[in-house]
């Protein structure tokens, strides 16, 4: 039996590398042994070992995500496979090619009580977009075949619009350890080509007629098509529209023309800026902006014709799109751009460039005032100090949030990543740490601190595999969002249900888990750690209030409703 595992795992593995694949998570098992070993000898593949589950499978969404090319995460049977459905989760809802291996009993042994057997074919439902359940066949000439052929579909599978995850449950019989040296054979996998849907004639003529001479708010919600900014700023140029820019869009910062990128749409929006400026057009590309004054004003105005440019999926959580294209939006926007439609008219543009230099204006002219350290500012350092080329993490819930609406547009280029499929905290530090392994670019992590709490073991990991990235650690001693939310109101259940304080020290932990840390009061301090990219992983937790940052946000609120009165 372990020919017939290791007949199997060895071409497939060989397979998944020819086909590009050179990134795997891997945890410790026993019925994973011939996958291990399989990776383990495999050159093109680097085998990630790692402790826990969650923690392997969110290390291999980040190489995903930073790569856009699948990447593996193996584990054993039972509850370990299970620990792998929120990564499936994020990778679905957030477009992320992924290939999870998960090493199961024989059909024999499931549902008569054999230890570390659970139902495991089709384990995670509807985040798969494929699944298969498969038992190596015995030794032969057809094992290298039927491994490449499968290798193949997993990857083309998982890159297909929408990309996302996949699942191979593989049946292994003991014995699982191998009697001498591993297979050599191996079958040529069949190409897989990437796949890009441009639109059609038709299309551009409609979607060009629709948005002709008309007040046009272009919005960069997240997506992650490094071709997708400078097509949305040549499309903006051509027809004199504003681009809504996402920090998740990738339209923020870089090297493309930044002169209708409105960084302050956030608290433009916050601040009833959209009933002065209405626009008779909203055209979406990506998926929902992360600021929620934005894409609530949308939802609220069904009467203001809205376009979604997206190649796959439904995302229209308003009801309110009066057109779909379905086709790739860097190639819409460019040839939208080549049909030449009227522009937008008289100051429609210089209007929102006018309103976002104001509100940049108030937002520094707040922050200016108050002392450091303070969570908008936090996000404004890193703005003003990161490297070019840095990749930024960002943690879901408020640090997101404050990304898009503190964070500048710069020339100097950044990558963003963020899991905002489906919005969860928890894997954030290993997905960042995934994404630091392979950028081959200073990294940074900007993290709350019950992100960090979830996931705090992902420190370790950094020590240990040597993962150089500064890992800022918001620490406001709990959830701050909360301050922001009705639940606010519960003032006799907050703190205890929402508010959750904790009182972890992260310098004493992280320094526990073998990681430099240190607690950051100065700005200039944060901003000389930022603006280097250390050797080994480095904590920097910068303590805040949660109560004094709700305060904060409601006084910038404040400053840009003032700002946009005086125009």
């Amino acid at each position: 039996m372990a020919d017939r595992n290791y007949g199997f795992t060895v071409p497939l593995v060989r397979a998944l590398a020819a086909l590009g694949v050179a990134h795997a998570g891997v945890t410790p098992g026993s019925r994973s042994t011939p996958l291990a070993l399989a990776l383990a000898a495999e050159p093109g593949i680097t085998d990630w070992p790692h402790h826990d589950e969650r923690s392997s499978a969110f290390f291999a969404l980040g190489i995903a995500r930073a790569t856009r090319f699948p990447a593996l995460a193996v584990c054993t049977s039972g509850t370990a496979a299970a620990e792998f459905l929120p990564a499936a989760v994020e990778a679905r809802h957030g477009r992320v090619p992924l290939i999870l291996i998960t090493a199961d009993r024989p059909d024999d042994l499931r549902g008569v009580g054999a230890p570390q057997t659970i139902e495991q074919a089709g384990l995670f439902g509807a985040a798969a977009k494929w699944s298969h359940d498969l038992e190596p066949p015995p030794p032969g000439e057809a094992a290298p075949g039927l491994a490449a052929a499968l290798a193949a579909r997993l990857v083309a599978t998982s890159l297909e619009s929408p990309a996302g995850p996949v699942h191979l449950n593989l049946r292994l019989r003991e014995p699982l350890v191998p009697d001498g040296p591993l297979p050599v054979g191996a079958a040529e996998p069949p190409a897989v080509l990437p796949q890009r849907s441009s639109p059609d004639a038709a299309a551009i003529s409609r979607l060009a007629a629709v948005v002709s001479g008309r007040r046009v708010l272009l919005i960069c919600g997240p997506q992650d098509d490094p071709g997708l900014p400078a097509a949305a700023a040549a499309c903006a140029a051509a027809c004199a529209w504003p681009i809504a820019a996402d920090p998740l869009s990738g339209a923020r910062a870089g090297s493309h023309d930044l002169g209708h990128v409105i960084a302050a749409a956030d608290p433009l929006a916050a601040a009833g800026w959209l009933p002065r400026a209405a626009p008779e057009v909203v055209l979406r590309v990506g998926g929902l902006p992360t600021s929620k004054p934005l894409w609530r004003w949308a939802a609220d105005h069904p009467e203001v014709t809205q376009v979604l440019v997206d190649p796959a999926d439904w995302r229209d959580p308003g009801a309110t799109l009066a057109l779909m294209v379905r086709a790739d939006p860097a190639a819409t926007l460019e040839a939208l751009a080549a049909a030449s439609p009227e522009p937008a008219p008289g100051t429609w543009l210089d209007d929102w460039r006018q309103a976002d230099r104001a509100a940049s204006a108030a937002i520094a002219a707040t922050l200016d005032e108050v002392p450091f350290p303070n969570e908008p500012d936090v996000v404004r350092v890193l703005g003003e100090a990161l490297p070019a080329g840095a990749l930024l993490a960002v943690a879901s819930s408020m640090p997101v949030r404050d990304v898009d609406a503190f964070f500048p547009a710069r020339a100097a280029p950044v990558r963003f990543i963020a899991n905002r499929g489906a919005s969860g905290i928890d894997g954030f530090l290993s997905t960042g740490l995934g994404a630091a392994a392979v950028a081959g670019a200073p990294a940074c992590l900007l993290s709350g601190d019950l992100s960090a709490l979830h996931d705090l073991t992902a420190l370790h990991t950094a020590a240990r595999l040597g993962i150089a990235a500064n890992i800022v650690v918001v620490h406001n001693d709990g959830g701050g969002i909360f301050h922001f939310l009705p639940q606010a109101a519960l003032a006799a259940h907050f703190e205890r249900h929402w508010g959750t304080p904790h009182g972890l020290d992260f310098v004493a932990a992280a320094g526990a888990l073998g990681v430099e840390a240190d607690r950051v009061e100065r700005r200039a301090d944060l901003a000389a750690a930022v603006a280097s990219a250390p050797a080994a992983p480095r904590l920097l937790e910068v303590r805040t209030d949660r109560a004094a940052n709700a305060a904060l946000h409601r006084q910038v609120h404040r400053a840009v409703a003032d700002a946009l009165a005086a125009l």
